[in-house]
């Protein structure tokens, strides 16, 4: 009798275990991976869709967070959880607003239903809104009159394509034809309409493909622009386009946030006051003024600095070095030309690292004679 109550007990632990390994847990799914908006009108503002999100596995399924790759996108789901064979929904928000051309966007949902994360993602097209009439245009090309020179992407992801637009309008008394030169591969401009009527506004819409870029850190170039009227020769000119490519930091874990690299910087300004003219008793190297700045990594991990840049013609840089290990301090030197500072200067030195607490910092450069 005792033996037949132990090979019954030991059926049971048996049964129990192969029960148990039986059971394969909550698993996510999702029949819609990509949702295409196609062309929706900036105009039109916010736009939506709903994943459905399956439990294909035999215990409840919960959706502790969900994580978007860019702040323009909104992601919401349902906090209860999803029981086996059973679906919930995951709302997905696109704001178009100041974002005109191709987008393509991913969300990460954690779940106990996946180690990692469960990604879907949504892409279209923006058409940009149309042109608000109390626009001002304080630079020329010409006839053509711009809102702006200066075109900066300020944050963008390697795998994002972004755009600006630049507001013009003919301010002449015959049309004129806009004509873009050379640009970057990872450039796209358009003119529309490329001709204009006088009194007619327009834009010129810049993508950029950060993907194509292939690089990280601070981007600059020139793009050359050219205005052709019916009569008169053809004006050239300039557009400056700025881009700071970073690191993708939403698919970091708090873990990992918290053992990531810190960049350090020893000030954000860099006051070299007045600046010595030719009968001043100050001496001059190579008739440059000098000054320095530094940057620490305090944080756990090796520090990358992708770029150290200014805009500014008029300043020089120099030293430093491009990866940190943790304690680790890089120094940078500043230099400029007292000669070239006419009456005052006001100029920003942009950093651009994989801190994902600060990936992109700044310091003020002044002077004055």
């Amino acid at each position: 009798m005792l033996k037949i109550s132990r090979t019954l007990l030991l059926l049971a632990a048996l049964l129990s275990i192969t029960t148990l390994w039986a059971q394969e847990g909550a698993r996510i799914a999702s029949e819609e991976l990509v949702y295409n908006f196609g062309t929706i009108a900036e105009a039109d503002g916010l736009a939506s869709h709903v994943f459905t999100i399956q439990n294909q596995g035999d215990s409840p399924l919960v959706i502790t967070r969900v994580t978007a790759s860019c702040g323009c996108t909104r992601p919401e789901w349902g906090k209860e959880p999803i029981a086996p064979g059973k679906t919930g929904t995951v709302k997905i928000t696109y704001d178009p607003k100041g974002r005109p051309g191709p987008f393509y966007k991913t969300v990460s949902i954690f779940s106990n239903g996946k180690r990692g994360s469960y990604n879907v993602a949504i892409k279209g097209n923006v058409t940009p809104k149309p042109i608000e009439p109390e626009f001002t245009y304080p630079y020329a090309i010409g006839d053509l009159k711009l809102h702006t020179k200066n075109v900066l992407f300020s944050s963008v992801r390697p795998e994002e394509t972004v755009g600006e637009k630049i507001h013009v309008r003919n301010e002449g008394s015959t049309s004129i034809t806009i004509r873009i030169g050379k640009i970057p591969h990872y450039l796209t401009v358009q003119a529309t309409p490329a001709t204009l009527q006088p009194e007619e506004t327009g834009t010129i819409t810049l993508l950029l493909d950060a993907k194509a870029a292939k690089k990280m850190g601070r981007l600059t170039s020139q793009m050359p622009i050219s205005v052709q009227g019916v009569s008169k020769d053809k004006e050239d000119g300039e557009i400056r386009v700025a881009a700071n490519i970073i690191d993708d930091f939403s698919k970091l874990s708090a873990k990992e946030k918290a053992e990531a690299p810190i960049a350090k910087l020893s000030g954000t300004l860099l006051n070299f006051g007045k600046l010595p003219d030719k009968r001043s008793a100050v001496p001059l190297i190579n008739r440059k003024v000098s000054g320095s700045f530094e940057i620490t990594n305090v944080g756990q991990q090796p520090l990358t600095i992708y770029s150290v840049t200014c805009d500014d013609e008029r300043i020089d840089l120099s030293g430093g070095k491009k990866r940190l290990k943790p304690g680790a301090t890089a120094q940078f030197k500043v230099s400029l030309r007292p000669k070239e500072v006419k009456t005052k200067l006001e100029a920003l030195i942009n950093i651009v690292c994989d801190d994902p607490n600060g990936p992109i910092r700044l310091i003020k450069v002044t002077a004055h004679k």
